[in-house]
């Protein structure tokens, strides 16, 4: 019944428009990436710990054409929504199940909390890694920090404009 209507409104749409008033349709309309935003929105950051800080990640932000800017920090008037975690790290032992996580702390109010956990079972060296997609994504808002116990952490995300 959805592909009815559908067909029926695009073919009455388009019955008497022009190629250029379509393209301009689709163009206005539809997501520009897969996620619906901006190719200059995504963000994708290289993440390791902060030198003499505990648990702190220190990360650095790939550019498209390939340039880094280090210790990226969300830009005031945004928020970073990650929508994907690639992370590794060395525990104990083998055949350990581990567990990794990500918290966000709040310097100014001294408080922490938990945005994401996540397990995997070490190899024999003891090094687990996982690549998750995560369904709804956590936020984080300007000033907030990352803690981590992993040791190399992707984040992959997109930056959304909150004025």
């Amino acid at each position: 019944m959805t592909i009815v209507i559908l067909a029926t409104f695009i073919t009455g749409m388009f019955a008497s428009a022009s190629a250029s008033q379509m393209l301009n349709v689709f163009v206005t309309n539809f997501p520009k990436t897969h996620v619906g935003q901006d190719p200059a929105s995504l963000v994708t950051l290289r993440c390791q710990h902060s030198p003499g800080i505990a648990l702190e990640l220190f990360c650095t932000r790939s550019h498209s054409d390939g340039t880094i800017k280090e210790n990226f920090t969300v830009p005031v008037g945004t928020v970073l929504v990650v929508t994907d975690v690639d992370w590794s790290a060395t525990f104990c032992c083998s055949n350990y199940t581990a567990n990794f996580w990500i918290r966000l702390r709040q310097y100014q109010l001294n408080q922490n909390s938990l945005v994401f956990d996540s397990y995997a079972v070490t190899d024999a060296n003891g090094f687990a890694f996982k690549d998750e997609h995560l369904t709804t994504g956590f936020v984080v808002s300007p000033g907030a920090t990352l803690l981590s116990n992993g040791d190399l952490v992707m984040l992959y995300g997109y930056l959304v404009n909150t004025g």
